[in-house]
């Protein structure tokens, strides 16, 4: 299997440019730098002329079983706003702003993140970051344009972006990017049959229709599974796909079964088959749940590893375990990464109107994050790059990172 993933990443190297209804809680304005504000653009203290904070809402799993991402997502975007207003806060007409964070527990859940939106409305958030689930930002897609408020999100479903929705907007690759590399990674591998394990909600059946699109043009065939979020128990599914006679694997699921398919796969005794995974190896919460030996040797696409040795990667994740005592996961990064391209866009706005806001992201183009590159396109997307990990020992280990900023014709 290691000689073969060799081969994968040479694949990947030749284009690499390595280098988620609860009480609302308001997380204290600590006071700490943006891309929006810098350390030394700041008057002394004492003379700086401060008005009135602006209000940032997140909407995250608090409670829940997701609760573990929430909190990653929490820590990441709380990280970030201590930094900013430590260095100043954000300089409006001479006027500095601290940021301040309000939080509400959607739960993960789209009818709940209905009413979580509002409610950060309400309390005068001027942009809101999260939710993180596809289903929960495309059932709220329709509120965010009543409300007007300006959103940015981790969420990766390809029909976000077909909504056409101004409001909207997503700080990471979507499905559709991820799918093309892992599938041309798959092609260059050898492999003959793969098996497609898709979880059956609005990101497994996204990514389902572009592996059978991917592999049916690189002349490979494909055997699919469903499963649902909930399952437990995968060998079925496994089994029937071994049976088909596959000698490879895309898995598309969230936590619970990307577990459930870990332990099927060792309980089959399958130790040296080629896997690939979407995003979710990579989180903290999943392979918590994992023994070494099931996982050793996959593969996922990912934003970020906290083993990342890039300067900015390094310095965040020395800093985020300094302040929670933690290694900071995906979505610590990710909502880490979102506040820099709000302040960045409330900064160039010079305003706080919501409106204002939104035409800034909408022109964001060359701001370094913590997970790529962002450029805003014509709707929804911000980045264009992503990251393959290999799993070690548990650990997620960035071998290259892949961008088509410049394929979708986006330049520095």
């Amino acid at each position: 299997m290691k000689k073969i993933f060799a081969i994968t990443l040479a694949l990947v190297m030749v284009v690499a440019i390595f280098a988620a209804c609860g009480q609302q809680q308001t997380a204290p304005a600590v006071p700490a730098p943006a891309a929006a504000a810098q350390p030394g653009d700041a008057p002394a203290p004492a003379e700086r002329p401060m008005g009135d904070p602006i209000r940032i809402g997140l909407t995250t799993p608090v409670t829940g079983p997701q609760a573990a991402g929430g909190l990653m997502a929490r820590n990441g975007s709380e990280l970030r706003i201590s930094e900013i207003n430590e260095a100043g806060g954000i300089n409006i007409g001479g006027v500095y702003h601290l940021l301040e964070l309000m939080i509400e527990d959607d739960q993960a859940q789209a009818d709940v993140a209905m009413n979580t939106v509002r409610r950060l409305v309400s309390d005068d958030a001027v942009a809101i970051l999260g939710p993180w689930f596809s289903g929960q930002v495309l059932a709220i897609a329709d509120t965010i344009t009543e409300l007007e408020v300006p959103i940015i999100n981790s969420a990766t479903s390809v029909r976000i972006a077909e909504l056409e929705n101004p409001w909207l907007w997503r700080a990471r690759c979507d499905d559709g990017i991820n799918v093309q590399i892992i599938a041309r990674a798959i092609a260059d591998s050898g492999a003959t049959n793969v098996g497609i394990m898709a979880v059956n909600d609005e990101v497994g059946t996204a990514a389902a229709e572009g592996y059978m699109e991917a592999f049916a043009g690189h002349g490979i065939d494909f055997h699919l599974e469903w499963h649902t979020a909930s399952d437990t128990d995968l060998t079925a599914q496994i089994s029937l796909a071994l049976a088909a006679g596959v000698d490879a694997w895309v898995v598309h699921t969230h936590d619970q079964a990307a577990v459930a398919f870990a332990m099927g796969m060792y309980g089959l005794g399958l130790r040296d088959q080629i896997v690939y995974m979407n995003p979710i190896l990579a989180q903290t919460q999943v392979l918590e749940m994992m023994e070494p030996e099931w996982v050793e040797g996959w593969r996922c696409v990912s934003d970020f590893s906290f083993t990342d040795t890039r300067p900015a990667q390094a310095e965040f994740t020395a800093n985020f375990i300094a302040r929670f005592n933690i290694n900071p996961d995906v979505q610590a990064a990710l909502y880490y990464s979102h506040v820099t391209i709000l302040a960045d866009a409330i900064q160039r706005a010079g305003s706080t109107e919501p409106r204002a806001i939104r035409d800034a992201i909408a022109q964001t183009h060359g701001l370094e994050t913590l997970v790529g590159t962002a450029f805003a396109a014509d709707y929804t997307n911000l980045i264009w790059e992503i990251g393959i990990n290999e799993i070690q020992d548990l650990t997620p280990v960035i071998v290259g990172s892949v961008s088509i900023a410049a394929d979708m014709g986006f330049a520095s």
